[in-house]
């Protein structure tokens, strides 16, 4: 038989109870509010101080619990953005939505919308309840003692964060936003995450912005007019893909086979980029701006100039439209006719999403053309993570790294066919902005790194037979030209070239369509103050799989 407890011994347990946990619906929004910064142990730390000093500043149950609501109601959706990119909502999402149309918002939350407001009206109907009468302080301490504690915790929050400020490079001409480090030391502090995060969107999409202002109003005086005759012109930016993981380079593992089968394709085998990361090479390839080259000026960018010769510009790209490491690539897209980011478009940035969604795009571009057109199609290619960048029908070409290379020569056969089927002028260019350290120090798994193979990099030629009957000189110049050591410095000569353009100002020696072309020397920058500038044809890498000086 059950003896009952004593009353006493209730009322002693109702009394530990009631002074060791006096609010349990508190306490409950507590931990919720708490759970989508359990991603790291610094998400929990930074968070549990964040709120320990807005609990002390209100000092009131009922105050704290009005301001742990909206984290509470957001909960659902933070867990599932954590499921999908891995972090709480912040930076990345803020850039998704100042891009994203309405429409495209309502397409993410739609499905969970219904459970969403579920829930917000099921945790706004308890906080009403609860407030409804007086709670008490939520600690009972004196005046000095809880601002001594207030201080501490600032202290550990503010400190650290000004001392990285003091400690952050200088900003490169306006290629770094400042914001994304302070931002990065609370992105996993869920709800802080989104208030850090948002300072540093709205940060990077006015500096786009005004990047974008600044180059659509630099004048642009075009000395030679484009053709009579109508041409397309397509220039293909790679992404992280080596010259000696491909097999037309002489690589063993058949990565390039559809190329291959291309006829009159021209290969130039002694292309370098001067940077082994996209934010540096990119520009080098659509103005020839090295950002780091002593004595470097930002140029007219190819989409500028072709918009000022009466092309028709598109910018098709896989890649996100901002981001620490997109945004000033973000600003030379602006200038374009036409803007399609698929990645955007189509969810999460950090997602990874196949560089065919960009086909239709870009087929109904090369369809559509009744005039001269200018074509950008930026790919993701072989970024890391390499296994994921590529469809399951080329899964067993070689290791991830080479099925991703052999996909993008899937892709790069696509455009081709599609420029032959159009008919008429017609050319193709395809570069990569940089390779990756593939086995060099890396375990195995592919990664961004200043190894001396990273800056040797693939470029394509190709030409309709229209466009080599109307040019034959300087078709037969490429082929002349496929050894001649280039640098990405000479790709906006040779796509001007190639569409027949030039302007005042543009160093059309450079061009690899020239009988002649110039050979300066091929600066690469490594990835610390001691490489920082390298003579890449007189370089090796050291034990670490660092490019140095010879």
């Amino acid at each position: 038989m059950n003896t009952p407890r004593p009353p006493a011994l209730r009322r002693r347990l109702h009394g530990l109870c009631t002074r060791i946990w006096p609010d349990a619906l508190l306490g409950s929004m507590v931990v919720l509010a708490l759970l989508p910064a359990c991603t790291a142990l610094q998400g929990i730390l930074r968070a549990v101080m964040l709120w320990g000093v807005v609990a002390l500043a209100c000092n009131s149950r009922r105050v704290l619990l009005a301001c742990l609501l909206p984290a509470v109601m957001l909960m659902p959706g933070a867990l599932y953005y954590i499921s999908i990119s891995g972090v709480p909502p912040g930076y990345p999402l803020w850039l998704i939505l100042f891009y994203c149309s309405l429409p495209v918002v309502k397409g993410y939350i739609g499905p969970v919308l219904p459970y969403l407001c579920a829930w917000m009206v099921l945790w706004g109907a308890l906080v009403a309840l609860y407030c409804l009468r007086p709670r008490g302080p939520v600690v009972r301490w004196r005046s000095r003692t809880r601002l001594a504690c207030m201080g501490v915790l600032l202290a550990g929050i503010v400190v650290p964060t000004v001392r990285l400020w003091q400690s952050l490079p200088p900003t490169r001409g306006g290629t770094e936003n400042p914001m994304v480090p302070i931002h990065a030391r609370f992105d996993r502090a869920w709800p802080w995450s989104v208030l850090t995060g948002y300072a540093a969107a709205r940060r990077e999409t006015r500096r786009v912005s005004e990047m974008a202002s600044r180059i659509s109003h630099e004048p642009v005086h075009v000395l030679a007019p484009p053709p009579a005759t109508p041409q397309v012109v397509v220039l293909v930016i790679g992404e992280s893909a080596r010259r000696d993981h491909q097999h037309l380079y002489g690589y063993a593992v058949p990565t390039t086979p559809e190329m291959e089968q291309v006829p009159g394709l021209v290969r130039f085998d002694n292309m370098v980029t001067p940077f082994d990361y996209t934010v540096g090479a990119v520009p080098v390839i659509l103005s020839g701006y090295d950002r780091l080259l002593p004595g470097a000026v930002p140029g007219h960018d190819l989409i500028s100039v072709f918009n000022a010769a009466g092309f028709d510009t598109w910018w098709i790209s896989n890649h996100p439209r901002l981001g620490p490491y997109d945004s000033v690539i973000g600003a030379y897209s602006e200038q374009a006719h036409h803007i399609a980011y698929t990645t955007v478009h189509g969810g999460i940035m950090s997602s990874p999403v196949l560089d065919e969604r960009m086909l239709p795009v870009l087929d109904g571009a090369i369809a559509g053309a009744r005039g001269p057109v200018l074509i950008v199609l930026h790919l993701f290619g072989s970024h890391e993570n390499a296994a994921d960048r590529y469809p399951a029908a080329f899964s067993h070409v070689g290791t991830p790294y080479d099925n991703s290379i052999a996909y993008t020569d899937h892709m790069l056969a696509h455009v081709q066919a599609g420029l032959a089927a159009h008919g008429g002028p017609a050319v193709m260019f395809y570069v990569s902005d940089h390779g990756v350290r593939v086995s060099e120090c890396t375990a195995g798994i592919p990664a961004h790194g200043d190894v001396r193979a990273a800056y040797a990099v693939p470029f394509y030629f190709w030409a309709s037979p229209a466009w080599q009957a109307a040019r034959p000189r300087a078709m037969q110049a490429a082929r002349d030209n496929t050894h001649v050591p280039f640098t990405l410095a000479a790709m906006p000569a040779s796509v001007l070239d190639a569409a027949g353009l030039d302007y005042q100002g543009a160093d059309m020696g450079l061009s690899a369509l020239s009988a002649h072309p110039d050979r300066p020397r091929r600066i690469v920058h490594g990835d610390s103050a001691a490489n920082q500038s390298v003579d890449y044809d007189h370089s090796h890498d050291d034990g670490r799989c660092h490019i140095t000086r010879d």
